[in-house]
């Protein structure tokens, strides 16, 4: 378990380990990427104002183009 180790250390994703028969193993993982709970947090306050402006303002088009199309009803 120790070559394991030392082969894998905090090296990239692979490392290639040789076990006591000698035989050859290659062993990936995959990479550790992680978000800071503060960069997480930023973005989803962005998002949610973001979604908020979007939302309204689709809600605003709505309401036009539904009023619109009520009096073309209307009119005919």
């Amino acid at each position: 378990m120790e070559g394991f180790e030392k082969a894998i250390g905090s090296k990239g994703a692979s490392a290639t380990v040789t076990n006591s028969s000698g035989s050859s193993l290659l062993l990936t993982r995959p990479p550790r990427r992680a978000v800071s709970l503060w960069t997480c947090s930023k973005l989803c306050g962005v998002c949610f104002i973001a979604g908020v402006i979007v939302g309204f303002t689709l809600k605003r088009r709505v309401r036009r183009w539904a009023a619109t199309l009520l009096r073309r009803i209307k009119d005919d």
